[in-house]
């Protein structure tokens, strides 16, 4: 048997009221337990539909539909850290490895020929325009909020404040001069970090464009589904 829209909507009901808030694993509790009643459902026919959910939620074990949620939290976590390594260790690759060279050296050459101040400036504007790069990426967390995906997918950029936190400190003390190879140490550990900063950013912003086109799609699936 098939189950009626109504009766999908009553399960989907059931599984909101035990708290899995976001949609995307809302909609693959749902196909394991509409699969499940159904198989139960046909098997005895007299079975009502809110015993069928409870045997169904039993069949799960003492914590019942969270296994499929763990298994989903798990599932997305593993392939956003995999899509976000993997782009971040591109740029270490033939392919970009010049580029990156290059970028550090024209940091590490910009804070010779600049004073400490003005290169601390020119950081401060550069942050900004990172924060434009957000705006103009449109990064929607009041759409995509109800998604695991994005949440997931936009984990890695959490992690962008403490490392401009480390670089700011970096800078303010990068007029100590101590020389590694004829190199400032200072502006080569500044040099280093804003670099890596870069190739981290663009990585994760990649890893949450994807997450927020994986939300689209499930949002669009789940209005089918409504």
């Amino acid at each position: 048997m098939n189950l009626t829209k109504e009766q999908l909507d009553y399960i989907r009901s059931f599984i909101q009221q035990k708290g899995y808030n976001y949609i995307d694993v809302q909609l693959e509790i749902l196909d394991h337990v509409a699969s499940s009643v159904e198989e139960k459902m046909e098997e005895n026919p007299l079975l009502g539909i809110d015993a069928a959910i409870n045997d169904t939620q039993e069949a799960f074990g003492p914590d019942g539909f969270a296994v499929i949620q763990k298994s989903v939290v798990n599932g997305l976590k593993k392939k956003y850290s995999k899509f976000f390594w993997q782009n971040f260790l591109d740029y270490f690759g033939y392919k970009y490895i010049l580029l990156v060279l290059f970028l550090g050296f024209v940091v590490y050459k910009l804070q010779e020929i600049v004073s400490n101040d003005d290169f601390y400036m020119i950081y401060i504007v550069g942050m900004f325009g990172v924060i434009g790069l957000l705006l103009l990426y449109n990064i929607k967390d009041s759409i995509y909020k109800k998604y695991m995906s994005y949440k997931s997918s936009v984990s890695f950029l959490m992690f962008l404040g403490p490392f401009l936190a480390i670089t700011n400190i970096a800078i303010n003390k990068s007029v100590t001069i101590v020389k590694i190879f004829s190199l400032n140490r200072s502006f080569l550990i500044v040099s280093v970090l804003i670099t890596l900063f870069v190739i981290y950013f663009i990585a994760a912003l990649k890893t949450a464009k994807v997450g927020m086109r994986a939300s689209k799609h499930i949002m669009d699936k789940y209005k089918l589904v409504l």
